[in-house]
């Protein structure tokens, strides 16, 4: 338990002064997708519980859209999330957070989202929001 207390330390900001209220909740780079699934899977704790709101929109982090490109289960073709492209193009950003499956039996999921993700990719978003939803087994 030492240890992902630690591994929070690093990470999290309790600092709840008033005028860091809306500033980025960590320190240095977000955690990797494995890590938040090894927290839940080993130890039981969720590494986040508090939702992050900026620019219209909820979620827990930002991460690297080539990490979330490993945790896609199916396989896509590029006719089903050239919309989105398009769609990403003209907004700038996504319209919602891709949503993570975090399970107790250590794996993480992107099924919902998984276009979105690779409509990022293919027009150059290196990062993308992430909501984790933790469950029993994904």
């Amino acid at each position: 338990m030492e240890n992902v207390w630690k591994l929070f330390e690093g990470w999290r900001r309790f600092d709840r002064d008033q005028y860091n209220m809306m500033s980025d909740p960590f320190y240095g780079p977000p955690p990797l997708i494995n890590d938040v699934v090894d927290c839940w899977a080993q130890e039981g704790v969720r590494f986040f519980n508090e939702v992050h709101n900026a620019n219209g929109m909820s979620y827990h982090v930002m991460l690297p859209t080539d990490e979330l490109e490993f945790h896609i289960e199916r396989n896509l073709s590029r006719n089903s999330y050239s919309h989105l492209a398009r769609e990403l193009v003209e907004r700038g950003a996504p319209m919602a957070a891709i949503r993570i499956k975090v399970g107790k039996n250590g794996r993480a999921v992107i099924d919902r989202d998984a276009e979105i993700i690779m409509a990022a990719k293919q027009v150059g978003l290196a990062q993308l929001p992430v909501l984790f939803s933790f469950q029993d087994e994904v």
